[in-house]
């Protein structure tokens, strides 16, 4: 029996059993380490969200403007709310509009808009239709009125305007197309272009 017992537990025998026991404990060790970090990442993550849903803040009767390089207002937006991105400063927009005003500060078009999107950094903004309302710009005094299902609004005054684009100018122009852009500097849809499965009328009144 002491003979047996001597084969089986001989010096390699044991040797085997000390790797073996070497190799299953740092596997448990990673096991556990592994586990500990998959949950502490998982853990972050869902911190990181409910932050960034926290740190977003909704600002009542928000505005946003630009002036020129004599502290004019060129234009100023206002909405009844925001909802303002900490991080990319992107802020969400309800029942919005948009004033335009030439160099004497007089208010020469309006923009509105159910919701819209607008960048505090860049100032670019981007108006947004509803299902039952379009983006509509007006001119002082009915002069010129444009309807859009979006109007992105760009540096210099510079406007485009997509899908079910409607310009009425009295007098000038009548345009249905499917995108319009131009400018809204100092007057009324000042050289706008139409592209786009386009029916024009322009000059004298219909």
């Amino acid at each position: 029996m002491p003979a047996i017992l001597s084969k089986i537990f001989n010096k390699n025998t044991l040797v085997l059993f000390g790797w073996l026991a070497i190799a299953y404990t740092f596997y448990t060790f990673w096991h556990y380490a592994n586990d500990k970090a998959t949950n502490m990442v998982t853990q972050t993550k869902a911190d990181l969200s409910h932050r960034q849903n926290q740190d977003k803040m909704t600002v009542e009767d928000y505005s946003l403007k630009e002036v020129n390089d004599a502290n004019k207002v060129k234009w100023q937006l206002h909405a009844k709310s925001g909802v303002v991105d900490p991080v990319t400063k992107d802020v969400s927009l309800e029942t919005v509009h948009v004033d335009y005003y030439d160099e004497a500060g007089a208010l020469k078009m309006r923009m509105t808009a159910p919701t819209g999107i607008a960048n505090e950094n860049t100032k670019m903004t981007k108006l947004l239709s509803s299902k039952t309302q379009k983006v509509e710009c007006e001119g002082e005094g009915g002069k010129a009125k444009l309807l859009a299902y979006q109007v992105e609004l760009k540096n210099k005054n510079q406007f485009l305007a997509t899908g079910g684009v409607n310009i009425v100018w009295p007098g000038v122009a009548k345009v249905n197309g499917s995108q319009a852009e131009g400018s809204l500097k100092n007057t009324d849809l000042k050289n706008f272009k139409i592209v786009g499965n386009t029916h024009a009328w322009i000059g004298g009144s219909q």
